[in-house]
């Protein structure tokens, strides 16, 4: 019988992997990052079930330089540090080898190829064969008869055969391949100019790297020329991509012999990693937790009767708050029906009251939901009694939908944890409880089941109902007394109140109103961008040649890459030439195909997400479409919009506009845009009190052709649009702190000019350069940046180790008081419009796209509507320089804007 074979894991790219793909930045509730512990853990939890490893090692690359830049100082120069979130995480990834009781191989001075090629080479012969378990290309030299490689996270396996069909060369003849090719990522010279293709035919020809020197003159000039020019660059990069087989290592195979893994070693460092899913999967109990439970599930309570709803209704008016959790049967407050109210009056007290679950044998019966809500609307709509909510819109707009108006919102958990801390990814309630309350709640996904066994709210039974939704409630009204007092302690609590929760049932009646969507309209563009498409297709084949899946970026790749030989650029990462929107862009200066297929990605998308979705969105009960509006959406402030994303739509191209055409005012009403005008500009000026900038806002001067004059140093007359257009990114741009590199892609010029550019810019503006030094400097020393209304934004990355972290929270710095402040005035105006409408006016505020606002006004309050608008968008706060509104009118959105 054969042997098991001996897998050697190279892990440090299964570190790197894991960090980067695991997109949400996970941590324990003290903080600590764990995204890169718990995506390594994952991969090599599944690596075992799947290969069951008789033999096995894990190995990692050591810290610091190794003998390859003693040859080549420059050698891997161009990686930078590891984040530093990352670095914090590889003590706790060695611990987990460990508790797995993997065999560990790591020595100074040597990377991980090295150590497994040692390795490797004195075990792969005979009976045994030797698995690398690796996706990187390099290992291609080592394989044999008795040395594989398997790529895990792509389910791929290489031999000799693969190698070959891959390279056209044998796995022997890899390093001489390399040696040519080069490698940027670890940035080994080669022979520049030999690209993948041009160094496989040479070694296929000649053998090796010798039998290319030896034969130049049969090669052609151009590439014989480069041959020449960087031979020695191909020797020294021969020596550096060949991977050592002779390390002073153990190597013996009873060293890596492998016995299992047992829950009882790793349970301890999963629950202190808080991975409370894979406890569950290596059949670990999540274990007591040192500290009691944050809520206690036998004080909750059902409430089947009215005698008891009354009682509850009177606890509730003796506490003077309540914390409200609904269950109801959509995600979709205006299609949502109420199936259970859970009430909170003080911690640790809840109850649930079901009102729609689908009865069952045995189960009590449920009071009828008009019988409740008439029980409760005197608690819900008193302004006296404080409600305290998760996301409580939700709540407000449910409730609204059936008769009751949800009044005295005294907090939301969830605006109050990112008025705290903006930076965070999740806002969730089992996310805020597991921060802050170290408290690991029942989810949605444990009541509900997910996949094809998931079900209906209204079909769980009451007394898992009760839990899960009184919990809700409970949880909520924790948190509530923790983050008042902190909010109270930081002097945020008045900002919190007034223009935070202000903000609230604004954004609750521009939900509930809606807007109205012409089907007919769309209809007409359905069949017309149909049409465009089979046009642009049409163009797309002829011009290359054949027919293809113009969506299947493989085909694609081919015809750009092979039939029509555009220069290739960057690789995805399974290995394929990339043909996103970037790469096409770069091509179509070379080719008109390019040109084509992103115009047809461009009708496509339009198509297939505005003008056939929206019509499937309309509310058929209000027959409008009703967005969702989150505050919480952001880290500068912004308000952002879903199910449908309405800020989305493209207004920069004709196709574009054409969509918000479909966007009509009833019949009696038109539509009102009003946008504010370059308002981070002013608030640049604002800021920075640069007397240039300033000056050319209060002289009402064309901001951009004002900076195009200090850039190119020319007069107004002589300002052409290109040189307008220049200035115009140049504005807008240096607000996000933009870099040369970054406005030289941008404009698409070379990295010198742009250079240049912010040069000039900053010699004629110079306070806003000292403006954003300040600011990055201010926010290092507190740790946060600030708005005008005193919204903080923490930076930690501003302190980091880590230079591409730290630039990137010195932009965050620069920008976030110019867009958090952006958001700030237009809520704050939003407020002031909404209690004005409310009062006087039947016309309704109806959307909040960036900076502006859309009304559906009656005709017969159009003039007097209009120049309270514009006074109360200018006039919401007072800055050195003036806010300015331009106002439209219209039939429909296109029109008005």
């Amino acid at each position: 019988m054969s042997r098991k074979p001996l897998y050697l894991i190279d892990g440090s790219s299964y570190v790197f992997r894991a960090y980067y793909g695991v997109k949400q930045e996970l941590s324990t509730s003290s903080g600590f990052p764990t995204n890169a512990v718990h995506g390594f853990t994952n991969m090599l939890l599944k690596f075992l079930k799947e290969y069951e490893p008789e033999y096995l090692a894990v190995v990692f690359d050591s810290k610091g330089e190794v003998f390859r830049n003693e040859i080549y100082p420059e050698y891997k120069a161009n990686r930078g540090e590891p984040p530093e979130s990352l670095e914090l995480q590889f003590p706790r990834i060695f611990e987990v080898v460990e508790a797995f009781s993997i065999p560990v191989v790591r020595m100074e001075g040597y990377e991980a190829d090295d150590l497994m090629g040692t390795i490797a080479a004195a075990n792969g012969h005979g009976d045994l064969k030797v698995v690398l378990v690796t996706g990187d290309k390099d290992f291609c030299q080592l394989v044999s008869e008795n040395v594989t490689l398997i790529d895990t996270m792509k389910g791929k396996s290489t031999g000799v055969s693969e190698v070959r069909e891959k390279y056209g060369i044998g796995p022997e003849q890899m390093t001489d391949f390399f040696a040519l090719m080069g490698d940027k990522v670890d940035n080994v010279p080669g022979v520049r100019g030999v690209g993948e293709k041009t160094a496989s035919a040479l070694i296929s020809d000649y053998g090796d790297l010798d039998g290319v020197y030896g034969n130049l003159a049969d090669v052609k000039p151009r590439v014989a020329g480069l041959l020449e020019e960087h031979r020695d660059d191909a020797y020294m990069s021969r020596e550096l991509v060949t991977i050592k087989t002779d390390v002073p290592v153990e190597t013996g195979i009873e060293s890596f012999r492998y016995g299992g893994y047992g829950p009882e070693r790793l349970a301890p460092l999963f629950r202190e990693l808080e991975f409370e899913k894979l406890l569950e999967e290596i059949g670990a109990p999540p274990a007591a937790p040192e500290k009691a439970s944050a809520v206690d599930y036998d004080s909750y309570e059902h409430v089947l009767d009215e005698e008891k709803l009354g009682r509850v209704v009177g606890m509730i008016e003796d506490s003077g708050e309540l914390s409200i959790d609904l269950e109801t049967d959509s995600k979709h407050p205006m299609l949502a029906r109420i199936v259970g109210f859970s009430l909170c009056p003080e911690e640790g007290k809840a109850f649930y009251v079901p009102v729609a679950h689908v009865p069952t044998i045995g189960m009590d019966a449920q009071m009828d939901r008009g019988v409740v809500l008439e029980a409760l609307r005197p608690v819900l709509e008193s302004e006296r009694i404080k409600k305290i909510g998760q996301n409580v819109k939700y709540e407000m707009l449910v409730l609204r939908n059936h008769g009751v108006r949800l009044r005295g919102i005294h907090f939301d958990t969830m605006l109050a944890a990112h008025l705290l801390d903006s930076s965070q990814n999740s806002y969730k309630l089992d996310e805020l409880s597991r921060i802050h309350l170290r408290h690991r709640m029942i989810s949605y996904e444990d009541v509900t089941g997910k996949g094809k066994s998931k079900k209906n709210f209204a079909e769980v039974d009451l007394e898992t109902a009760k839990k899960y939704s009184c919990e809700d409630a409970d949880v909520t009204m924790i948190l509530f007394r923790k983050f008042h007092a902190v909010l109270v302690e930081e002097g945020l609590w008045d900002l919190y109140s007034e223009k935070v929760l202000g903000l609230l049932e604004v954004l609750c009646d521009m939900e509930s109103a809606g807007v109205r969507v012409d089907t007919g309209i769309l209809g007409e563009m359905s069949g017309e961008f149909e049409r465009d498409l089979d046009s642009v297709q049409k163009r797309i084949y002829a011009e290359a040649g054949q027919e293809f899946k113009i969506n299947s970026p493989k085909q694609l790749g081919e015809v750009l890459f092979g039939r029509l030989g555009l220069r290739s650029g960057k690789k995805t990462s399974k290995g394929a030439f990339s043909t996103d929107s970037h790469v096409l862009r770069e091509l179509s200066a070379e080719h008109e195909v390019p040109v084509l297929v992103l115009r047809h990605r461009f009708l496509a998308k339009l198509k297939s997400t505005y003008i056939d979705q929206l019509p499937r969105l309309i509310n058929p009960a209000t027959s409008r479409i009703h967005t969702s509006f989150n505050p919480a959406g952001t880290s500068t402030g912004r308000l952002s919009s879903s199910d449908p994303n309405l800020q989305n739509i493209p207004i920069k191209t004709v196709d574009g506009r054409r969509i918000r055409n479909a966007f009509v005012a009833e019949d009696g009403s038109v539509m009102l845009s009003a946008d504010y005008s370059q308002i981070e500009i002013r608030l640049l000026a604002h800021f920075s009190g640069d007397p240039a900038l300033t000056e050319a806002i209060r002289n009402e001067r064309d901001l951009h052709t004002a900076a195009a004059c200090e850039i190119f140093a020319v007069g107004e007359d002589e300002v052409t649009p290109d040189m307008r257009n220049v200035a115009k990114t140049m504005n807008f741009s240096i607000i996000y702190g933009i870099s040369a590199f970054g406005l030289s892609r941008r404009l698409g010029i070379p990295v010198p000019d742009s250079r240049n550019y912010i040069k000039r810019y900053f010699d004629r503006y110079s306070e806003v350069k000292s403006y954003m030094d300040s600011s990055v400097e201010e926010a290092r020393e507190k740790g946060y940046s600030e708005t005008l209304v005193g919204r903080r934004r923490p930076i930690p990355e501003l302190r980091s180790k880590n230079r591409v972290e730290r630039s990137r929270g010195e932009r965050e710095a620069i920008n976030t008081p110019i867009q958090g402040s952006a958001a700030d005035i237009i809520n704050l105006a939003m407020i002031r419009i909404f209690g004005r409408l409310e009062k006087d006016f039947r016309s309704r505020m109806i959307l909040q796209v960036h900076d502006e606002l859309l009304f559906e006004v009656r005709e017969a309050e159009l003039e007097e509507l209009s120049g309270l608008i514009r006074e109360d968008m200018e006039g919401a706060w007072e800055l050195d320089v003036p806010l300015k509104v331009e106002l439209g009118v219209g039939r429909n959105w296109s029109e008005a804007h």
